[in-house]
């Protein structure tokens, strides 16, 4: 015959309890010595036990249920603005994040260099290639992040960038620079054809665009990194990674050039393999600088941050 089980229902779950089987005996402690105990015995013994473990395990799953409660209720971030010490920071607009750098001895109000990542990057990756060039200027860096990696250009990121720019502290509006890496480079772009425009000057690696829309604003000072050996965004144009169109890079500065009334081009080697295409005596005073990196890849280049910064630190935002 088989020995029974036994139920007990704990916080509304049914729970069985295993056999006990008369045959097994335990030796149990008395008041008046020790005895064997009987299977009843042992079968109320066993159900106390069990009681205790069920009030015990309702009670922690009471508290996890209420921490997870209080969890859910806890209020998210909408808007939040960095310090202005000395460090990296976070920062939230709409519950969107982005990071700032503040250096060590930066001036307020602060030049201020607002670098876009890559595609399917993160905001840091920006901050990592420009910190030591912030560091040499007391340059604040501000690196927003986009959503599931991808710039938007249809204006949302545009807006969220500017959201960005009202709620700093310590920033000089009138040298705020946009800078940015790949699709991060395109988005500078963009923000060179934004209106009302909010930087100075722009400066992009590894993707480079002149859309419609950028033909009625003002002249742009613009100054733009590209590998010829790019596998990820063609120097020639073409298809990218992500199959997404890409203007040939030269001709695209070229657009901007006659967009800004440039009347003179100049072609210089800068230094081994770096050759630079610039163009000045442009109107409001723009110029338009291009570095063609013979047989460079869809990289940073290290010498990037200082190129562009002796070239932002020319201009102010009227």
């Amino acid at each position: 015959m088989e020995a029974p089980t036994y139920q007990l229902r704990c916080g509304g779950v049914l729970v069985i309890l295993p056999p006990l089987h008369d045959r097994i005996m335990t030796r149990t402690p008395t008041v008046h010595g020790s005895h064997y105990a009987t299977a009843s015995e042992r079968t109320v013994s066993h159900k106390a036990r069990t009681l205790d473990a069920c009030v015990k395990w309702v009670a922690a799953l009471g508290a996890t249920a209420l921490g997870l409660s209080m969890a859910a209720a806890a209020p998210v971030v909408s808007t939040q603005t960095p310090a202005c010490t000395p460090g990296l920071h976070t920062g939230y607009v709409s519950g969107r994040p982005y990071l700032v750098y503040v250096p060590e001895g930066a001036q307020r109000p602060a030049p201020t260099i607002v670098s876009f990542h890559g595609r399917l990057q993160k905001a840091a990756s920006q901050i990592d290639v420009l910190q030591a060039t912030a560091d040499r200027h007391g340059a604040i860096l501000v690196a927003p992040q986009a959503r599931s990696g991808k710039w938007d250009f249809r204006g949302s990121d545009t807006r969220f960038t500017g959201d960005i720019l009202d709620n700093l502290t310590c920033d000089d509006p009138t040298r705020t620079y946009a800078s940015g890496m790949s699709m991060g480079s395109a988005m500078t772009f963009v923000q060179a054809c934004a209106q009302p425009r909010r930087f100075a000057a722009f400066g992009g690696v590894g993707f480079e665009v002149f859309l419609p829309k950028c033909a009625d604003p003002d002249p742009a000072p613009i100054v733009a990194f590209h590998g010829t050996a790019d596998q990820i965004v063609p120097y020639a144009g073409g298809l990218t990674a992500s199959t997404a169109a890409a203007p040939p890079a030269e001709a695209t500065m070229r657009d901007w050039a006659r967009h800004d009334g440039c009347r003179r081009y100049v072609r210089t080697v800068d230094q081994p393999g770096v050759t630079l295409r610039s163009w000045d005596e442009c109107r409001s005073g723009a110029q338009v600088q291009f570095y063609s990196l013979r047989d460079g890849k869809h990289a940073w280049p290290s010498y990037a941050g200082e190129l562009m910064w002796q070239f932002f630190s020319q201009y102010r935002l009227r």
